[in-house]
């Protein structure tokens, strides 16, 4: 039996992307009926209120930190497809951050008959925005310009046939255990309350969210992962195989992938 000996290095790359529009009516919109009115600039406890009726009159005339009504309306409101962060201390600033935890994956020899497989993990904070959406740009493993054929489609390993893929589950084969489901990192805090939100895919049996089935498609039009509102930190693992023949060069394979979030509006 002839061994090939084909090493491959993917080093994945943070990249970041954040788009979306606002509108706005100038001057200070008045809420009035027969006996109340309602006049303001701004709404919160760090605000200058001043409204009044007839009867009644409220202005704090200093910024207290909301220490005059009390921080009553604190916390996180959600829906299936919305939610709200209410707070002194809230912000209005949307904030998408994305961390690649790991620098490069190293597949070692490669041989036939033996899938080679490695993880990589990455987190996704969304903050104020209807959610994101995570995808990967570059080539597939290449050695002078031959590429290692890649997974169109959500596929299982098959040791005898060349292949590269990935998924963001948890899987059973080829290794068990491979890789892990996305890990709503609040969660594990807050005695089981639900900040989180980011999901492998757009849900469970979409591309990239079935177990012991991968695919790639550089810039895919199907996310890696996502959410569907604004989510608290999302940790998510890559799982990643690569499958040789006897008919595939041997010798050094490359990569480099770029990971991509968008938020979404």
């Amino acid at each position: 039996m002839k061994w090939w000996r084909r090493r491959l290095i993917i080093c994945l790359a943070a990249a970041l992307g954040l788009s979306g529009a606002t509108s706005a009516t100038p001057g200070d919109p008045s809420s009035t009926s027969t006996n109340f009115r309602l006049q303001e600039s701004e709404l919160g406890g760090t605000g200058n209120f001043n409204s009044g009726s007839t009867n009644f009159f409220f202005t704090p005339g200093t910024d207290d930190g909301g220490a005059t009504l009390g921080d009553t309306f604190v916390g996180n409101s959600s829906s299936a497809n919305f939610q709200t962060n209410a707070g002194f201390n809230t912000t209005a600033q949307p904030g998408l951050t994305l961390t690649v935890n790991t620098a490069a994956i190293d597949f070692g020899v490669v041989t036939t008959g033996t899938a080679a497989t490695a993880t990589a993990t990455f987190d996704v904070i969304d903050y104020t925005s209807y959610g994101y959406v995570v995808s990967i740009i570059g080539n597939p493993p290449t050695m002078n310009g031959r590429q290692i054929t890649a997974l169109t489609t959500d596929t299982a390993s098959n040791a005898s046939v060349e292949q590269f893929g990935l998924n963001a589950v948890k899987n059973t084969s080829p290794t068990n255990p491979l890789g892990d489901d996305p890990l709503q990192v609040p969660d594990n805090v807050y005695s089981g309350s639900i900040f989180s939100y980011g999901r492998a895919g757009t849900g469970a049996g979409t591309a990239y969210a079935q177990a012991n089935k991968f695919r790639y498609n550089s810039n895919d039009a199907s996310p890696v992962a996502s959410s569907a509102k604004s989510s608290g930190d999302t940790k998510y693992t890559l799982s990643f195989i690569m499958n040789v023949t006897s008919t595939t060069p041997g010798g050094k394979y490359t990569g480099g992938l770029q990971i991509v979030a968008t938020g979404t509006y």
